[in-house]
């Protein structure tokens, strides 16, 4: 149950980051509270698993604070949220791959010449792209 809320979240976070390159914290933070409410009823990790995934987010919005919004808040809060269903080992695995492949992503825009050094990208859609590779392990 938790991984297709999870993956409606990564989803519309992702459609609307691209489209207007924010995220609306109202929405990811209903999602977070669903999470704790499915956690309550069909636990999938532990209590510290669950603390772990959410400090991972915390910190990232703490870099975000620190870089004047470089890095953007609202993926701080997705972070957080993820940090929510997935726990810690899985939400850092979806933060380093989604990252991974936004590195990958930007590097090709920058060697194409489709954007400039200081130019941003949407992180969210990498974070469903790393999602949706979790989901395909686990499923094979």
């Amino acid at each position: 149950m938790q991984k297709f809320v999870l993956l409606g979240l990564l989803s519309l976070c992702s459609w609307e980051d691209i489209r207007k390159k924010e995220l609306t914290v109202a929405y990811i933070l209903l999602f977070g509270i669903g999470g704790v409410w499915l956690h309550l009823f069909f636990p999938v990790c532990s209590i510290y698993s669950i603390a772990w995934g959410i400090f991972l987010g915390a910190a990232m919005m703490f870099f975000s604070w620190l870089s004047k919004g470089s890095i953007g808040m609202g993926d701080g809060v997705l972070l957080v949220v993820t940090g929510v269903y997935l726990g810690g080992l899985g939400n850092l695995e979806l933060f380093f791959t989604g990252l991974l492949l936004a590195a990958c992503w930007s590097l090709g825009l920058l060697v194409f010449k489709r954007k400039r050094g200081k130019e941003t990208v949407a992180f969210a859609p990498f974070l469903l792209a790393s999602y949706l590779f979790m989901l395909a392990r686990w499923l094979l």
